[in-house]
């Protein structure tokens, strides 16, 4: 089979080699892939920024046709042959430890990340747990159910780890392939829902959904005493309580859009991180005197991707995607790092 594997790093492009197709074994299912998603974190890789676990394919975002079980695959009885199905990255988790006994098995601190420290999904085949594995509908492409095994699942877990009502506020910083599905996310879940970027593109996407955010902020353009105004306007009449949003994600890397954000989170509120900058850095009078609670959030187990799947299939939620063929791989990359590029990016084996 034809993979893009990632051979030393750092490397500027994936190399487009010819490898045997793996066999089904044990818990595993091989899937033959109708998309991957190609993600900030598969530029990373590239970087070097996960170490020397190479080569290897890369990805972590698939979705394809189940095509082969593996015998305990088979006993477990949840995929079946011709499914079609997305799946997560996280291969091998140990089951013994104490986050897999008594936690949630997403944060086993023995598993591998597929496309980060084993093969990925940049290829014609490819295995997957079974367990992770989550049937599509049929009216949801591979190219749109691939985003949804990392970008969206991150996010969705990420809104359902803010716990808040129906009405209140939440604010998404960054409107890239994450925070573009979050905004409709969120709003479909009933929320007030705030999108920030400072790139135009992806307002004007943001802007267009059927299912659309609130309130779209210009961060470049807009201080954080206006836009804490448009905030207020969201809230209903007569409402008593802290001006701004009662909680904020960041989704981009940049350290003056993380300032920006919290700015307009209102006191006492949670911002939760899935972006992955090198390093951070906040104001210590953001936690101390506004009181501000800092949380990381991971991607999501087996419910919460079944969970996003059902939610974007009920309201029509959809990435803006950008097709390429294997054979475009180089134009992938060079495509992605485009000023004005939006949306996500998928490599399709249709």
């Amino acid at each position: 089979m034809r993979a893009l594997r990632v051979l030393k790093a750092p490397s500027k492009y994936y190399s487009l080699e010819t490898v045997p197709v793996l066999r089904a074994e044990g818990s595993k299912v091989l899937l033959k892939i109708g998309a991957a998603g190609l993600c900030h974190t598969d530029l990373m890789v590239l970087e070097g920024s996960f170490g020397s676990n190479l080569p290897l394919v890369g990805s972590h975002e698939p979705a394809g046709t189940v095509v082969a079980l593996g015998e305990e695959a088979e006993k477990i009885g949840k995929i079946k042959l011709g499914d079609r199905v997305a799946a997560l990255l996280p291969k091998d988790v140990c089951g013994k430890c104490s986050d897999c006994k008594f936690g949630d098995w997403k944060y086993c601190g023995f598993s591998k990340y597929g496309g980060i420290n084993t093969d990925g999904y940049f290829s014609e085949y490819a295995l997957v747990e079974a367990k992770h594995c989550v049937v599509i509908p049929e009216s949801m492409s591979f190219e749109q159910a691939a985003p949804l095994t990392c970008a969206g699942v991150t996010i969705y877990t990420a809104i359902k780890k803010a716990n808040l009502k129906p009405g209140e506020i939440i604010a998404i910083s960054g409107l890239g392939a994450l925070g573009s599905l979050g905004v409709q996310m969120a709003k479909a879940m009933g929320l007030k829902v705030v999108g920030i970027d400072a790139r135009p593109e992806p307002l004007d996407l943001a802007r267009s959904f059927k299912v659309s955010p609130d309130l779209v902020i210009d961060g470049g353009k807009t201080s954080p005493e206006e836009a804490v105004k448009e905030i207020i306007r969201l809230r209903p009449e007569g409402y008593e309580g802290w001006d701004g949003v009662d909680a904020t994600i960041l989704t981009a890397d940049p350290l003056s859009s993380h300032q920006f954000a919290l700015s307009l989170t209102r006191r006492h509120g949670q911002v939760i991180l899935v972006a992955q900058p090198p390093e951070l850095h906040f104001d210590f009078k953001n936690f101390i005197f506004q009181d501000l609670t800092l949380s990381g959030s991971l991607h999501g187990n087996e419910v919460d991707l079944k969970e996003t799947i059902d939610l974007c299939a009920k309201f029509g939620i959809e990435s803006h995607v950008k097709k390429f063929s294997v054979d475009d791989h180089k134009l992938m990359i060079d495509q992605n790092e485009q000023i004005g590029r939006k949306g996500k990016i998928v490599l399709s084996f249709e």
